[in-house]
């Protein structure tokens, strides 16, 4: 096998394992705050929304990706909530108008 094809499998994997930890992260976090404000999650999961570039605390450049995920609130309303992500590292939760910074 040629070694850019090697090496592009590698990249891919790389990139793909990010994502799915990223994923995780950001299911963690939706159940953490339906649970907290006892909203039923529906669905129990994350969309990916959007995916970028962004500089975490430290200024260096990473991948930021953006969840959404749908829950019903108190007053039967389904609503949309979104976690955004740069690197792996949690940066903002929206709920509809709310905004709660990690």
């Amino acid at each position: 096998m040629e070694p850019w094809a090697i090496l592009s499998l590698v990249v891919l994997a790389w990139v793909w394992h990010g994502s799915m930890r990223a994923r995780e992260i950001a299911c963690a976090e939706a159940r953490v705050i339906c649970h907290r404000m006892a909203w039923a999650w529906l669905d129990e999961t994350v969309s990916l929304k959007s995916l970028g570039f962004a500089r975490d605390g430290h200024g260096r450049l990473r991948l930021r990706r953006i969840y959404a995920f749908r829950y019903l609130e108190a007053t039967h309303l389904i609503r949309e909530g979104v976690v955004m992500l740069v690197g792996d590292q949690i940066q903002t939760v929206l709920l509809d108008t709310a905004r709660l910074d990690a």
